[in-house]
């Protein structure tokens, strides 16, 4: 009997072992399909992922001798776009820092350099001393819809690189994350990417895949009120990033069309009662203003319009309108379908450029040709000069105020010709006293064509020296 009993066992054990494996339910199979494509797309972009590590010094103690120095270390990510050491990123990652540096996922480490960045998208174009690095391909941000699988890739909270998943929740947010009282905010453009993919601080800078392993946006922010994720994440769309990376590397600076409105962020069924709009609902979106001598005012547009398409596309806020304006370059035509006194209109507009664009970029084509190459006055090298805060306070300069140094000078133009040379500090031009960077290229682009401007210099050795410079355009 026991015989019997313990070779029905071995029986069953042999035609248990023999039997072919029964296949997984097509749910299981779908779901592993989708995880495959998780994989794929991850190892695809994870090689194209960088790790960018920012220093910069606080700038309270920044001229006291007797007080040291605190740095911040700043965290982030970035994203390889072109073979020769190309990276997007965030501007917020890199603003205001004193270094950067790049590692690659192969744990190399370059010290990048900022080629330029758009704050209004918050958007940074990087460039490293590599070749033949890895990149990831980009998609058609346009062709999103809402529901489709996305990924993100990044360096959160420093842990190392993080792949999450989730879905496009909404397109074209607008989510109130740039501050408004800023004067560099008060153009911001917010158009973003939602979704429900977690990221962190850390994960700024990095794409946001498809499930074919294409960058359809660069992870910028998180709606939240604690700094951390409670549910939604947000990312710029990687067409209006495209659009920073082409205006840099064909210009050398950011070229944006200008409308030269003011609008109401959503027409709202009470706005439409209040005004008496012939509208059946909230569409279109509602002029407050139109800046005088801007292109619109040229192109017939008012206050009280209804801007309802352009081009041919339907807009129904604000945001949308920045977008389409974004995307076009100074001088295009645009078609725009308008309500006006509840009559539907035609308007063609020519678009121009921002005043203050065109100003800063004939500020630095000038300091060109004078032969001059300036930066922020970095920390280190204000130090290494001498110019600490005794210097700065006898010069006149205020708390969070700083001079531009010259970084390089072309041996055969004006400034040489001057005797000026690298690391010369500029505090004044024309007795108006440099206090940042930007306010220095406004400066020189608001000097006069034809004659003289007094550039005043401080040296470590010498003091202040003046040099006069002729501005010829």
């Amino acid at each position: 009997m026991r015989l019997s009993i313990a070779a029905a066992v071995a029986a069953v054990l042999v035609a248990a072992w023999a039997a072919p494996a029964q296949s997984p339910p097509e749910s299981t199979r779908r779901l592993e399909d989708l995880s495959r494509a998780f994989r794929h797309a991850y190892e695809q972009a994870k090689p194209a992922v960088v790790l960018i590590a920012t220093a910069r010094t606080w700038r309270l103690p920044r001229f006291h001798p007797q007080v040291p120095e605190e740095e911040y270390q700043g965290m982030g990510s970035g994203t390889i776009i072109s073979p020769d050491g190309y990276i997007l990123s965030n501007y917020h990652v890199i603003a205001g820092a004193d270094s950067i540096a790049v590692t690659l996922a192969d744990r190399r480490t370059f010290a990048a350099e900022v080629v330029g960045f758009d704050s209004l998208i918050d958007i940074a174009l990087l460039k490293i001393d590599a070749q033949k690095l890895p990149t990831v391909p980009l998609a058609d941000s346009d062709r999103l819809q809402i529901g489709d699988w996305v990924l993100a890739i990044g360096h959160p909270l420093g842990m190392g690189s993080t792949l999450t998943h989730g879905i496009v929740s909404a397109l074209g947010r607008q989510a109130g994350i740039f501050d408004p009282s800023s004067e560099e905010n008060r153009y911001a453009i917010e158009s973003f990417i939602q979704t429900n993919a977690v990221i962190n601080p850390g994960n700024s800078g990095g794409p946001l895949l498809d499930l074919h392993g294409r960058v359809v946006g660069i992870n910028t922010a998180i709606s939240t009120h604690t700094r951390y994720y409670i549910g939604y994440s947000l990312a710029v769309p990687i067409n209006l990033a495209q659009e920073v990376v082409d205006d840099l590397l064909t210009h050398g600076r950011i070229v944006r069309g200008y409308l030269g409105v003011s609008m109401e962020s959503e027409l709202t069924q009470e706005l439409i009662a209040e005004r008496g709009l012939a509208l059946d609902r909230p569409r279109g979106v509602y002029l407050s203003g139109v800046k005088p001598q801007s292109p619109a005012a040229r192109g017939g547009l008012r206050g009280g319009d209804v801007i309802l398409s352009i081009d041919g596309s339907d807009v129904n806020h604000s945001n949308q309108i920045q977008t389409l304006i974004y995307g076009r370059d100074p001088g295009d035509a645009i078609e725009l379908q308008i309500l006006r006194d509840n009559q539907p209109l035609q308007r063609s507009i020519i678009l121009g450029e921002r005043e203050d664009d065109r100003r800063l970029a004939q500020g630095h084509q000038r300091i060109s040709r004078l032969g001059l190459s300036v930066e922020r006055l970095p920390v280190e090298l204000a130090m290494e000069l001498g110019f600490d805060r005794e210097v700065a306070t006898e010069l006149g300069f205020n708390r969070g105020e700083g001079p531009v140094v010259v970084v390089a000078v072309d041996p055969d133009g004006p400034a040489a010709a001057k005797g000026i040379k690298p690391r010369d500090v500029i505090t004044e031009i024309d007795q108006e006293r440099v206090t940042s960077l930007q306010q220095f290229v406004r400066f020189v682009s608001e000097l006069e064509d034809g004659r003289s401007a007094l550039f005043w210099f401080w040296r470590p050795d010498d003091g202040i020296d003046v040099r006069a410079l002729m501005i010829d355009d």
